[in-house]
């Protein structure tokens, strides 16, 4: 390949990963959060959880506990504020096994809110 043609591909290359918007902060607390969820940490749900949602998380966490539960696809990212909360949609998709029932939860259908603390970012509800 020519010095020239190379040079500008790696340019390119440097322009294209300089221009993707990194991921907020609010974005990665629900990627974690979901995480959480699938891997059933209860301890790190309930961290993320605003104190009002916490029985919901847990809740949600109980439907998954005896299935095999894993991400797929994951990708989230902020879509808007209302009131004091920043709003997070997601796409992917949370894989169940349920023995040989196989089911999938769109996370597409969800938009979940979260409020900045001191102490970080906290999911308050879907």
């Amino acid at each position: 390949m020519k010095p020239v043609v190379l040079l500008a591909l790696i340019g390119l290359s440097c322009l294209i990963v300089a221009c993707t918007p990194e991921k907020s902060e609010a974005a990665r607390t629900v990627e974690v959060y979901l995480q959480a969820l699938v891997e059933k940490d209860e301890t790190r749900l309930v961290a993320l959880s605003c104190p009002d949602y916490e029985l919901d998380a847990l809740l949600e966490l109980d439907a998954f506990q005896n299935v095999v539960t894993s991400l797929a696809e994951l990708n989230c990212a902020d879509s808007g504020t209302e009131e004091d909360f920043t709003l997070v949609r997601c796409e992917g998709r949370i894989l169940a096994s349920y023995g040989a029932e196989q089911l999938e939860f769109d996370l597409s259908e969800r938009t979940y809110r979260l409020l900045s603390t001191p102490d970080g970012w906290l999911v308050c509800g879907d």
